[in-house]
């Protein structure tokens, strides 16, 4: 167990002895699990391996990291002032901040909405959290004030932790129309649009510079500079109590995904889920990700696995390059930094092939790029290994609700037609199948839904046990709602998705809510929002609208405008059309083909274009 040392707790390494073995076991070279030679004969597959999972918390797993390796460089924050991180001075920030949330009164499975870009207070509140057995509640840091506040109220968040400002996002602004009592100096927050917000934690700004104006706000506003320096002096017995209540299968995040309502619903992980998800490749291809660049939102799930917690792999290391995405700031970093992985969705990789500058940063460190969060084109994995150039490029499949990882296209190998066009194939431990509408099992390359069961499928969306339901199956088997075919080998080939989701540069966005959001305009009558294929972001979104008899819309740029002011930037159509009727689009059952508006919109750009 801990015990106290000065103003730190040293790990007793006989409680976690897991590490220590896997680190040893696996330290000579790359291994790879072992799968059957057999050919499936039917869409079933199953990774079968050795590699034990882990049972004990993320926060738990830092102590263990930290004891065996302190002085190992960890973490790298380029858009805070180059700010690195060793396990051990992680490991104290980490163990300040939770024993000051402690001390605010925060209990087990309390919600805290983390509403940050990529900094180092976003990682340091994971493994926070699991130390106090909070539930993380990733917010993008884009939204809107209704976007905020559903967030929040969702799940009944107790604290909010938040940067006064994201480049020109005026958060402070957006947090003041959701929690006009901010500015009341007396008594405990009682906010009428988010009743259950009682603390907000206020991180620097512009790196290094607190917001001065929330200086005047006293008991309401927490500075988390004050929170490290506080609990850093205090003793941190209450930390360690804390901890010995809980254990792998307690909760620990929360994500937002889509629904079919247009409401996001709130996939709830686990410590055992994200913790055993969070370096599967340290035991099969070790090197690849030992010093990964990540550009990905740590909001997202990909960023979260990919980069917060990718240091969970002994002796790993994560870059940052910016707090968002920057595609000079990340060819910087890889060079600077020597990176061996970048990981991220299309837009990521597609950046940086047609940025200008490409050619004056050397990226030849790179062994590994992972991509996943949308559809990947077959020629742009072929262009990435060609002009970066990286060695071995690898598609990864998989969703919020299974932790985002299912199956890797990397165990293909040198065999590249597979690993390109390929989802890949299950990840150790995973069982998946393709299955039709009664969840039986299809024969080999007929096409159904994808589902998998797995150490990392979700405890549930949160409060919806209805929705839980529809999702996982009483024998535990996840239902994607995605559909593709299985080879005799087990790669997973992606068709498409039964869902109306639409991923915009590896963002989901939900038709339903934009369209509620449309209806909200004065002389809108009807609106549809569906997506066409964009060379950059994968997919863009469109929407079309019929306006209220006896009304008129002039310039679709108004509607463009209206929604700017309601939802995050990447949410707004970039084409508006205004239409007569829908009727042509309709079915005889009076539902709206949104892949008919689909080809119309892509039938009349090709005429614009041409």
């Amino acid at each position: 167990m801990l015990a106290r040392s000065s103003r730190t707790w040293i790990f007793n390494r006989s409680l976690y002895p897991s590490i220590f073995t896997l680190s040893s076991r696996f330290s000579s070279s790359d291994t790879k699990t072992s799968s059957p030679s057999s050919k499936c004969i039917q869409s079933y597959y199953h990774h079968a391996s050795d590699t034990p999972l882990l049972y004990h918390t993320v926060g738990q797993h830092l102590d263990q990291l930290a004891d065996k390796d302190p002085n190992h460089e960890c973490y790298l924050f380029k858009g805070e002032g180059n700010k690195r991180y060793t396990y051990k001075s992680f490991l104290d920030e980490v163990n300040s901040l939770a024993t000051s949330l402690i001390e605010l009164g925060f209990e087990k499975g309390d919600r805290i909405g983390v509403w940050l870009p990529n900094t180092s207070e976003n990682c340091a509140m994971t493994y926070a959290a699991s130390k106090v057995g909070l539930i993380k509640v990733n917010i993008n840091p884009a939204y809107m004030e209704r976007e905020l506040t559903y967030c929040i109220n969702k799940v009944g968040c107790k604290g909010l932790i938040m940067r006064p400002n994201i480049k020109t996002i005026d958060s402070m602004k957006i947090l003041n129309k959701v929690v006009p009592e901010l500015v009341e100096t007396k008594g405990e927050l009682n906010a009428k649009l988010v009743p259950t917000l009682k603390h907000v934690i206020l991180t620097a700004g512009d790196y290094g510079k607190d917001n001065e104006s929330t200086n005047r706000i006293s008991g309401r506003i927490h500075l988390y500079s004050d929170l490290i320096r506080k609990g850093a002096g205090s003793r941190q017995e209450k930390l360690c109590e804390r901890q010995l209540q809980l254990d792998g299968d307690t909760p620990l995040a929360i994500f937002y995904t889509s629904g079919t309502t247009g409401q996001p619903k709130a996939a709830t992980l686990t410590n055992f889920n994200l913790l055993n998800s969070s370096a599967p490749m340290y035991y099969t291809h070790r090197t690849l990700m030992s010093r990964t660049c990540c550009p990905v939102p740590a909001f997202h799930i990909f960023g979260e696995i990919g980069g917060t917690l990718n240091i969970n792999g002994p002796g790993y290391f994560t870059a940052f390059p910016a707090i968002l995405p920057d595609t000079m700031e990340s060819m910087r970093t890889i060079q600077e930094e020597k990176c061996t992985a970048i990981i991220g969705p299309p837009i990521i990789f597609r950046d940086i092939l047609q940025h200008p500058k490409r050619k004056e940063y050397d990226m030849s460190s790179l062994l590994y790029g992972m991509i996943g969060a949308a559809p990947v084109n077959v020629s742009l994995m072929e262009q990435i290994e060609r002009e970066f150039p990286i060695k071995t490029m690898s598609q990864v499949y998989g969703q919020t609700e299974n932790t985002g990882g299912l199956v890797l296209s990397i165990y293909a190998g040198d065999d590249k037609q597979r690993r390109f066009t390929s989802v890949g194939k299950a990840i150790p431990h995973v069982e998946t199948k393709i299955a039709d509408t009664n969840g039986r099992i299809l024969p080999i390359g007929e096409e159904g839904e994808i589902c998998a069961r797995s150490y990392n499928i979700m405890k549930g969306y949160y409060g919806d046990e209805e929705k839980t339901r529809e999702t996982i199956t009483s024998s535990g088997w996840l239902k994607t709602g995605d559909l593709g075919i299985m080879d005799e080998d087990g790669y997973i080939y992606f068709r498409s998705r039964r869902k109306e989701m639409i991923i915009v540069g590896g963002i989901n966005v939900y038709p339903v809510e934009i369209e509620n959001y449309l209806l909200e305009h004065p002389n809108i009558a009807e609106a549809q929002v569906f997506s066409v294929p964009d060379q950059r972001y994968g997919e863009v979104v469109c929407a079309w609208i019929k306006v209220k008899a006896g009304t008129k819309i002039d310039n679709v740029e108004e509607v463009r405008q209206f929604l700017k002011t309601k939802i995050a930037f990447f949410k707004v159509p970039k084409y508006v059309k205004v239409i007569e009727s829908f009727a042509p689009f309709i079915t005889s059952t009076g539902k709206v083909q949104k892949f008919k508006l689909t080809e119309a919109m892509l039938k009349e750009l090709s005429t614009i274009s041409s």
